[in-house]
């Protein structure tokens, strides 16, 4: 029994904000910059936590987690940029505002606050109205940045769900088909061993053959599906692969296209290295060579090139045919779901859905090449990772 992916309840984020308070660390070596500090924002309701050094301020943040951050710059010690530096560089406080108080306001302390990491800064004598704008502003900055985070997590853990979801339904659709199948394959047995006469009237053994094949095909269809649900995926850790290597790999699987002279391909020989997931994008080049053959029109063998250029910062690859071609109507809805172009014929319009699945996991992009006019060429970009 299928059953749907459960539903999720509501979140509580906001009503937990509501009743929890924001948090704000002081850091200033002098305790009545820190009091005046304090006392301005009184109004805002927050739990405030003073510390006079970097030193203290970064032992703190092992223990408590504020929403935003006031540091002095001029400090014994560490400073306030290099205090702001340090706390940037750890994991769970790079999203965190820091505001710099500082009595200069030329260029360069600025700079140096700003490429710290400071969001913003408040010019000594500290003034009431400035020091709140500009904290409400970081808080709000804050609490957008944390819901965005929210529900990047829900997203994500809302597409695994449906993954998993996918993964039932194939199997629980499969598995009635694999079934019929063999109970048909036995009922065929039967068939021409108790009742000859009927097996051998006429076109009546060639209707039952074609019941296997539409069998086949429908869980050909399932797993074509399975595919373009897991090409939508989140990318886990990049490998560093051959791109030649798995584009080979691939172009050896149509042997025999070539030898059944459908097709000719050629795949250039300096591929580069690229940082990908290497099985999805085995399946984007699949994908990308069957509909060059499917879609050769008349032309017999169809010729495929397979190839690809730099372009800064990102690696383009492409694959194109001397087919007929894809109409400027549908070079963009040919990537849309069950969808295909006006003088395509067979296939379910998911192949070139599922490689852009792929690419858009992959931070890429694919689209067909408007200005190839000898057929279709289809690029795709992804970014040039090093390492």
């Amino acid at each position: 029994m299928v059953h749907p992916p459960t539903s999720h309840q509501p979140p509580a984020t906001n009503l937990q904000k509501m009743a929890q308070r924001d948090r704000i660390l002081i850091i200033d070596d002098q305790e009545n910059n820190r009091l005046v500090i304090e006392d301005f924002l009184r109004r805002l309701r927050c739990e405030m936590r003073g510390v006079d050094s970097g030193e203290d301020g970064l032992v703190l943040l092992k223990e408590w987690t504020p929403d935003l951050i006031i540091v002095d710059q001029m400090m014994p010690g560490l400073s306030g940029v290099e205090t702001t530096e340090r706390i940037k560089a750890l994991p769970d406080f790079s999203q965190v505002p820091v505001l710099m108080v500082t009595a200069k306001n030329d260029t360069e302390t600025l700079r140096d606050a700003f490429d710290a990491g400071a969001v913003d800064y408040i010019l000594k004598p500290v003034d009431q109205v400035t020091l709140t704008a500009r904290v409400r502003s970081a808080l709000r900055t804050k609490h957008a940045f944390d819901e965005i985070s929210r529900l990047s997590r829900d997203l994500m853990a809302q597409k695994q769900e449906l993954s998993n979801f996918t993964h039932m339904v194939s199997h629980d659709l499969k598995s009635p088909i694999a079934g019929a199948a063999s109970l048909y394959d036995l009922f065929l047995y039967r068939l021409k061993d108790e009742y000859p006469e009927v097996w051998g009237k006429e076109g009546f053994q060639e209707l039952l053959e074609r019941i296997p094949a539409t069998f086949q095909k429908m869980l050909r269809f399932i797993d074509t599906l399975l595919g373009y649900a897991e090409a939508g995926k989140v990318i886990g850790a990049l490998e560093r692969v051959s791109m030649g290597n798995v584009a080979q790999m691939v172009a050896a699987n149509f042997e025999y296209a070539v030898n059944e002279g459908l097709a000719v391909i050629d795949c250039a020989p300096d591929l580069p290295q690229v940082s990908c997931d290497p099985v999805r994008f085995a399946q984007v080049w699949q994908n990308l060579i069957v509909n060059a053959i499917k879609h050769r029109g008349e032309r017999t063998p169809v010729h495929i090139k397979l190839g690809w250029e730099s372009v800064a910062p990102n690696l383009q690859f492409w694959v194109q045919d001397n087919g007929p071609g894809i109409s400027a109507e549908d070079q963009e809805r040919v990537f849309q779901p069950f969808t295909r172009g006006e003088s395509a014929k067979g296939g379910n319009g998911i192949g070139l859905a599922t490689v852009q699945r792929i690419l858009n996991a992959h931070q890429g992009c694919v689209w067909v090449d408007p200005e190839f006019t000898s057929g279709t060429r289809i690029c795709f970009e992804i970014p040039d990772h090093v390492g």
